[in-house]
């Protein structure tokens, strides 16, 4: 196996580094696809549950607008929503 220890944390065992490899080799591209997805799912969801714990006003709109001013460039999300003054 190669020394892959520049991607891990000063804080993770060489030992346990080369086991998180392995099951990441052994789940084959669909699985790391797969948990690639499901993570990002999660962090949508926790970004849209902060900004309604922040703006529990906002409507379902409004929460998906404050996601993608988080998400795209200032200018993008102008170009989208021109005049919006939503916050995140």
């Amino acid at each position: 196996m190669e020394n892959n220890s520049a991607i891990f944390s000063a804080d993770t065992s060489t030992a346990s580094a080369k086991r998180q490899i392995q099951a990441l080799q052994k789940m084959g591209l669909a699985g790391r696809a797969e948990m690639t997805f499901q993570l990002s799912d999660n962090l949508r969801a926790i970004t849209e549950a902060g900004i309604r714990y922040r703006h529990p006003n906002y409507t379902d709109r409004q929460v998906v607008q404050a996601v993608l001013r988080l998400t795209l460039e200032k200018d993008v999300f102008e170009q989208v929503f021109p005049g919006c003054e939503i916050l995140p």
